[in-house]
């Protein structure tokens, strides 16, 4: 007879396997295996069988990429896809400086050049320029250094002499290092001057035996190795010559949100005369951000073998979604989709909505930079186009009741148990991303688990999106939520004389507002359907609503669309129009922008879309609050936190559809989504303005 259990892996199951087989034995029929000196023989064959069968199944566990768990293993398998997983990100800043020269000889410096290496400190980091940068001096002697990216870290270089006897690695000795920051570069010998630069590839089909170029992955140690051509693809390394790896050593996420900064670097004009310290005066654009940690492995596990499919080539929409995350490594999640697939269709062009890893909307600029990297992966027929996610917010209100005799704890303690469950539940349901839903039926499971005294729990749902108009202009707006919306009862009926009941008015499901109109500046305007497709347009007075227009829009309760206009916005809940024309400060003027007149800023010119962002919020109640998953492509559903109301039990609890309860001034400035878990897969850059596109 054969032992009977082969698949047993722990040390007791094999040890009561080898007893059964024993047992079955004549030679050890009557043998006590408990007490006997046979059970230490017995103990040292399960121990050397379960360290086998241990050693075994963890070598085959990291033979594939999916199972294995050491990150060596897992960047040595992701090399066999041509995949480099992203190393740490330095954080970045975008500053102005400003330097007022010195006369030389009765003449202004013809230019000056800020010095490459360490430009500013902060907070005890320190930010670098990776080259020298020359501008021109004007005619009063200024020289200005606008939308100049630092980066954070230690600027390290180190050298490898080559000596081809032996197989030579060329490792990159920092952990840290920044490999997006990494240069490259061969002398032929200690003593020459001369410097051939060698540059990053991963596609070989273009390269030759005189390719000056490198390949770069990361070691079994968490370190990046350089790689050199073999003199058939890309240039082989002769004995002798000197190989410089140059980077920063980055401190990643440590250095983001740094807002003030002191010069410490040099600036050399044409004359040439040193200057430092207080002499540059630094302006800062945009605060330090951006900076990451290494990627994860579960992101190389996931990114690897889906990089590998797209074969360098973009012909599905999976191959764009990978891709573009190769290109612009600020990628957090995109989605790709052809123009067929909108209403009316656009033939002939893909679409990429991107979600950046800070959250903020791609500039013009970057969104043709990507759009451009990646053409040459596409089709030649194929148009790509670059555009922001399209956000579809789920606001809610949470209403719980529990029992004080199950807990110790007060009203705010489950409160913030339940604000845990939440954020737990949207990393889990992949909200606040592309192909997310909300599902009522799992929220409620997630808020009633939260703590073992909530008895009860009711949610108001209510959807949100914005209406974005360019300032001054008159345009006919119009809102796309992309999912049915609430068909309310009339909130009264009469009966005639002859007995027939007779609809009264219906209750509102939309709210938009507060707005400024440029006909009257200086009072807040909401708008609201009338039950029946038409929207109108009212102020507050006291409690009173002031109906102005009641023809204002209308709305599509079947496809949630809605159609406001044409109006001229001037102003939204967070920049009030003032008397002085300026947005955002002061109170609200009167009579400002009537007549066809501009709201200006502060120095007399008007208010373009490039100065004032404005966001009017609409709310809308769902016709199915119980599960909302829109259609349309490119649509992020987005769970801001809700409110949570915690009572004790016996509290009668608000009904689930919030008619006349919701209020889209909670929302004026635009919410963002829970925060989950974070899952970082590469470097990433931040899209506010000109300075990082």
């Amino acid at each position: 007879m054969q032992p009977n259990n082969l698949t047993a892996l722990n040390y007791d199951d094999v040890k009561a396997s080898i007893k059964t087989y024993l047992r079955t034995r004549d030679e050890f029929s009557d043998y006590d295996f408990e007490g006997s000196t046979l059970s230490y023989l017995i103990d040292i064959l399960a121990y050397n069988t379960y360290y086998s069968a241990f050693t075994a199944n963890m070598l085959i566990n990291e033979a594939f990429i999916q199972s294995a768990t050491t990150r060596g293993t897992i960047a040595q398998l992701a090399k066999l896809l041509n995949y480099v997983p992203q190393s740490i990100t330095s954080a970045k800043t975008c500053v102005k400086l400003t330097l007022q020269t010195r006369q030389c000889n009765n003449e202004w410096p013809r230019f000056a050049t800020l010095q490459e290496g360490a430009v500013l400190a902060g907070n005890g980091f320190v930010f670098h320029t990776l080259s020298d940068i020359t501008v021109p001096v004007d005619n009063f002697g200024v020289a200005i250094w606008d939308n100049l990216v630092l980066y954070e870290g230690s600027a390290v270089d180190y050298e490898y002499t080559v000596d081809t006897f032996e197989r030579q690695r060329y490792l990159i000795p920092n952990e840290d290092a920044d490999i997006s920051t990494l240069r490259v570069s061969v002398r032929p010998n200690e003593q020459s001057t001369q410097v051939d630069t060698y540059n990053r590839v991963d596609i070989i089909t273009e390269l030759d035996n005189t390719s000056r170029i490198y390949y770069i992955n990361e070691s079994e140690d968490m370190r990046y190795e350089v790689f050199f051509g073999d003199g058939v693809i890309g240039r082989g390394l002769s004995d002798g010559e000197v190989v410089t790896l140059e980077y920063l050593v980055s401190n990643g996420e440590d250095a983001n949100d740094i807002r003030e900064f002191t010069f410490v670097g040099e600036v050399e004009d044409s004359c040439p005369e040193i200057y430092a310290g207080t002499e540059i005066v630094v302006e800062v654009k945009e605060t330090s951000q951006s900076g990451a940690p290494r990627e994860t492995v579960e992101s190389i596990k996931y990114t690897a073998p889906r990089y590998y499919a797209t074969q360098n080539r973009a012909v599905t929409t999976r191959d764009y979604e990978t891709l573009v995350k190769k290109v612009y490594g600020n990628t957090d999640s995109a989605v790709a989709y052809g123009g067929d697939k909108l209403s009316p269709p656009v033939y002939g062009k893909v679409f990429i909505a991107l979600k950046t890893k800070t959250g903020t909307a791609l500039n013009n600029a970057t969104k043709a930079e990507i759009a451009k990297n990646l053409q040459k992966y596409s089709m030649a027929a194929i148009e790509t186009n670059i555009v922001d996610p399209d956000e579809l917010f789920v606001t809610t209100k949470i209403f719980t009741t529990y029992d004080p005799n199950k807990t110790a704890l007060v009203n705010s303690e489950i409160q913030a148990k339940i604000d845990d469950a939440l954020a737990e539940y949207a990393d889990q349901t992949g909200l606040n991303n592309f192909g997310g839903s909300y599902q009522n039926s799992a929220l409620v499971r997630a808020v009633s688990l939260a703590d073992p005294s909530i008895q009860a729990v009711s949610v108001q749902t209510t959807v949100l999106k914005y209406i974005k108009p360019v300032t001054n202009l008159t345009n006919e707006e119009v809102v796309e939520f992309g999912i049915p919306l609430f068909d309310s009862k009339p909130s009264q009926t009469v009966t005639d004389g002859d007995g027939n009941e007779i609809e009264c008015k219906k209750e509102p499901v939309i709210l938009g507002g507060p707005y400024y109109p440029g006909d009257d500046p200086g009072v807040p305007y909401f708008f609201e359907d009338d039950g029946s497709g038409g929207i109108y347009t009212f102020y507050k007075d006291g409690n009173t609503k002031k109906i102005t227009n009641t023809k204002f829009g209308t709305i599509n309760y079947d496809t949630g669309k809605v159609t406001i206009g044409p109006v001229a916005i001037v102003g939204d809940g967070g920049n009030v129009p003032t008397a002085t024309g300026a947005a955002g400060s002061g109170t609200p003027g009167t009579g400002l922008g009537a007549g066809g007149d501009t709201v200006t800023g502060p120095d007399g010119t008007p208010w373009q879309s490039s100065d004032l962002q404005l966001n009017v919020p609409v709310m809308a109640i769902p016709a199915n609050g119980y599960a909302i998953s829109p259609t349309t492509p490119g649509t992020i559903v987005v769970f801001p936190q809700p409110p949570v109301t915690v009572s004790i039990i016996g509290t009668p609890l608000p009904p689930q559809i919030p008619l006349n309860s919701f209020d889209p001034g909670d929302y004026t400035t635009v919410p963002g989504g829970i925060t989950g878990i974070p899952i970082i897969d590469g470097p990433s850059v931040t899209e506010t303005g000109g300075c990082f596109s």
